[in-house]
């Protein structure tokens, strides 16, 4: 699928060089249209960094110490066995 995909993106790009090189008669509107492509382009990069950037900030804030209360919780417990062993030891 990716490779009809990447082929009908060449196929087009190709015919496109070639039509603005032979010097038709809608050369204006096709470079409008490239530009509009451009744009769309630029928006969509834009919109995506933007969107990563606020999954990053939604992923950052809610990983609070309260998620890592259990852990903590079970690594103090280790620690006061380990310390009560250390002292029955001695």
């Amino acid at each position: 699928m990716i490779t009809l995909v990447f082929f009908l993106v060449l196929g087009l790009a190709a015919w496109t060089i070639s039509t603005l090189m032979s010097k038709g008669k809608h050369q204006e509107e096709i470079k409008n249209e490239l530009a509009n492509i451009f744009d769309s382009f630029k928006y969509l990069s834009t919109s995506v960094t933007a969107l990563v950037k606020l999954l990053m900030k939604d992923s950052i804030s809610s990983a609070k110490d309260d998620d890592f209360g259990p852990i903590k919780s079970n690594v103090i417990d280790l620690l006061k066995l380990d310390k009560k062993d250390k002292e029955e030891a001695a």
